[in-house]
């Protein structure tokens, strides 16, 4: 009966992992498909394509266009309730559900504390229009941290999201009262070794026993 126990609980474990590794992928096809749609349909695509404007849209992408000066996109863009960052929250939240389970070994209090983030963020980001996502970038931040401590995760891994995740939340930091081309290549930076980052941690949350 133990050894039953035993199994099932390490099944469901696996497909734990599965699931946030799955979550980890699908982030980096939606912040994907934010990159590539800015650079195939430019900063205001069609307004028959919808779908695409609502999946370009994230707040990443809307910063870099405000300090890059294209599409005349004023301020005030980055203070509204937009459903695909809130999207992207929830998917942090189980993401960093599944870092908790498998770094908590490493730093359970640090783990704890990162995983509540994304929620916060969430209820903080109804609440003001603005604050909260950025909530996401010091949570990446930490967990690279968490990694580096590790030996789940590879140093190159929990690199790039250290690196990614601090220019991102530098960038978002010094985007709030003015725009600057030397920003947009941060971000530019940032949200480059985020789509290296995430694929990483998905493709080892998904092997991970």
């Amino acid at each position: 009966m133990n050894e039953t126990n035993l199994q099932t609980k390490d099944s469901s474990r696996k497909l734990f992992f599965k699931i946030c590794g799955g979550v980890a992928l699908l982030l980096e096809a939606l912040f994907l498909i934010g990159i590539i749609s800015l650079i195939v349909e430019g900063p205001q695509p069609s307004p028959l394509d919808s779908s695409i404007t609502l999946l370009q849209n994230n707040w990443l992408i809307k910063l870099f266009e405000r300090n890059s000066g294209i599409g005349g996109i004023q301020s005030s863009a980055l203070y509204i309730i937009n459903p695909l960052d809130i999207v992207i929250l929830i998917l942090f939240g189980i993401l960093f559900l599944g870092l908790y389970v498998a770094l908590s070994h490493t730093s359970k209090i640090w783990s704890a504390i990162v995983t509540s983030f994304p929620l916060l963020g969430i209820i903080l980001f109804l609440a003001t229009a603005s604050v909260g996502r950025s909530n996401l970038l010091i949570g990446g931040i930490i967990y690279s941290c968490i990694m580096l401590r590790s030996n789940i995760f590879s140093k190159a891994t929990a690199s790039m999201g250290l690196v990614g995740s601090t220019l991102l939340f530098i960038a978002d930091l010094t985007s709030a009262g003015f725009f600057s081309v030397i920003v947009a290549i941060i971000i530019s930076i940032g949200y480059i070794l985020w789509l290296l980052w995430l694929p990483l941690i998905g493709w080892k949350l998904i092997h991970l026993n």
